[in-house]
Formats: C-alpha cells, sequence, structure tokens
C-alpha cells in the first residue's frame, strides 16, 4: 500500500473516530443543557451541534497529516487491517452525505434564484421577485433578501421594513452560513433526536435573537413585525409558488409562529447579546489549537503506529 492510499485511509478512520467520540460529547453536553436557559444563546447551541465535525476536522488536519508528513517512512510498507478499514469506509461515508448534501441545497438555490428574476428595490441586495411566498434571506456566500411580489403588495411599509430588518439580522449574524454547516455537517450525530433538539433550540433562538435586533426595543416596531409575520404566514400558506430551500431563512415558521407573535406583543424578547467574547475566545482557541499540534505530532503519530500493529 503506498504511502499516499495509506494517509488517506487512516485519516478517514481517524476522522471517523474522533467523530463518534465529539458525537458522544456533543450528546452528554445537550443533556446537560436541556434544562438551562440555552434557547436564547444560539452561538452555545450551534457550538454543541457542530462539535463532532469540528473535532474530527480539526484533529485530522491539524494533528494527523502533519504527524504522518512529518515521521511516517517515505518508504514504510504496512498493511491496514479491517477495523481500520472499516472504519475508513464510515469516514468516507460521512464526508459524501455531506457533499451530497452541499449539492443538493446548491442546486435548490440555483433553481429558486434561476426562476427568481429580481429586480433591485432601494436597499442594498434587496429584491423584489415572483414566486416567492414570503420574506427570506436567500444565499450563504453573498446572501441576498429576496421579497415576494404579493408580500410587498400586502405588507403596508413600516411592516415590510421591519421584516426586512429581520432578515438583515439574520445577515450580520451569519445564520444562512450555520444553517448551512448544521445541514452539511459529517457527523454521526446527523437525523438522531439529540441534533432535532439542538437545531430546533438554536433555530428559536436565532429567531428571537433576530426579531429582537429588528424591533430595537421599539414597541411600534414590534407591533409591526407581529403583524407581518401574520401576513407572511398566510401568504405563505397558499400553495402556488412556494419555495423550499433549507439553507435560507425564511421569515415565516409556521412551528413558531404563535410563540414569536406572543413574545413580540409581551415585550419578552431578549437582549441582543454582545459577540466580542466569543469571537475573543474562538481567536484564543485557534492560536492555541496552533501552538499545541507541533508538540503532538509525536505522540499522535505513535498512537497511529500502536494501532496499525494492534487492531485487527
Amino acid at each position: 500500500m503506498t504511502l499516499v492510499v495509506r494517509t488517506i485511509v487512516l485519516a478517514l478512520a481517524w476522522f471517523a473516530c474522533i467523530n463518534a467520540i465529539g458525537s458522544v460529547v456533543a450528546a452528554c453536553l445537550a443533556y446537560g443543557f436541556r434544562d438551562r436557559r440555552t434557547a436564547f444563546r444560539p452561538s452555545v447551541l450551534l457550538g454543541i451541534r457542530l462539535l463532532p465535525s469540528s473535532m474530527s476536522l480539526l484533529f485530522v488536519g491539524a494533528m494527523f497529516l502533519p504527524a504522518q508528513w512529518v515521521w511516517e517512512p517515505r518508504d514504510a510498507e504496512e498493511t491496514l487491517g479491517l477495523t481500520l478499514s472499516m472504519m475508513a469506509v464510515a469516514g468516507a461515508a460521512l464526508l459524501l452525505r455531506s457533499a451530497c448534501r452541499a449539492a443538493v441545497t446548491a442546486w435548490a438555490s440555483h433553481l429558486v434564484r434561476r426562476r427568481s428574476r429580481p429586480y433591485r428595490r432601494g436597499a442594498s441586495d434587496t429584491y423584489v421577485v415572483d414566486g416567492v411566498p414570503g420574506v427570506c434571506l436567500a444565499g450563504v456566500v453573498r446572501p441576498r433578501i429576496l421579497i415576494g411580489r404579493n408580500v410587498e403588495a400586502e405588507l403596508s411599509r413600516a411592516e415590510l421594513e421591519v421584516a426586512v430588518a429581520h432578515e438583515v439580522a439574520h445577515r450580520d449574524a451569519y445564520d444562512n452560513l450555520a444553517r448551512w454547516c448544521i445541514l452539511c455537517a459529517p457527523d454521526f450525530l446527523a437525523g438522531s433526536r439529540v441534533a432535532s433538539r439542538l437545531e430546533h433550540a438554536w433555530h428559536a433562538g436565532v429567531e428571537s435573537r433576530a426579531d429582537a435586533k429588528a424591533i430595537r426595543g421599539n414597541r411600534a416596531r414590534a407591533v409591526h413585525l407581529a403583524s407581518a409575520l401574520i401576513k407572511v404566514a398566510r401568504l405563505s400558506a397558499e400553495p402556488a409558488g412556494r419555495v423550499s430551500v433549507p439553507a435560507w431563512s425564511t421569515l415565516n415558521d409556521s412551528d413558531l409562529l404563535e410563540w414569536r407573535v406572543q413574545r413580540l406583543l409581551d415585550g419578552a424578547l431578549p437582549q441582543v447579546p454582545s459577540l466580542s467574547r466569543l469571537r475573543l475566545i474562538a481567536t484564543i482557541f485557534v492560536i492555541s489549537v496552533w501552538m499545541v499540534a507541533p508538540l503532538l505530532a509525536g505522540p499522535v503519530h505513535r498512537l497511529t503506529e500502536a494501532l496499525i500493529a494492534s487492531l485487527p
């Protein structure tokens, strides 16, 4: 077995192994947070949901591959056992499923964009289109706000403005990117009850956060947004022209409609949290991994060799 093939197989096997460990850790964390007020801290929920894929990708990219490149002899002849081969198949299946989901989402987005024939209206990256029954934030890399032509006719100017502000809040928080990462995450959690619970709680949290940012603590804007939600929900219930792209943010969500309207009218929305602390933590984490990775190259390679020798 050549060095390149052996490295690929081992990388996939490590990916599956660390992913399984991360999935167990994420499930335990989700269980521990189930009774806490995390519904309005979507960053915590997102971190837990993406933990397995993040751990596995980080380990393979920052730990295993550098160790393999530095320590593995170029002329080594090793045969990998059935266990590592099966783990590699599992890792490849996870990545293939992730790639398929990304491709399907991209194709669905392409079809909607091709049919929409957008026309720019006033605000930057905001379009009035045919075939969209509500208001949505379309795209992941360069998202733009799409407003259905029937919505533009039905909503008042104040209602439309605050509805657009809601989608702008999603855009500023990169929620479409986060939703795409959740959808395409290569992990064993996908489709499980734990993942569904985390994703639902995260979705409720980001909608509440976007609502709070859109109304800016103004009672009149809260009433306008509640009215816009109800009107858009009624328009979205019409069978014609329905749009469904999982990675897009949409103003209407029938499961959360009553809850969001009630909170808007009661003034029960949370304060919009600052992201500076989260960015600082993320920066410290990345620097720490970058500094520690070279120190772990030797141990990781020795562990890999021990597993090759001991596993059947």
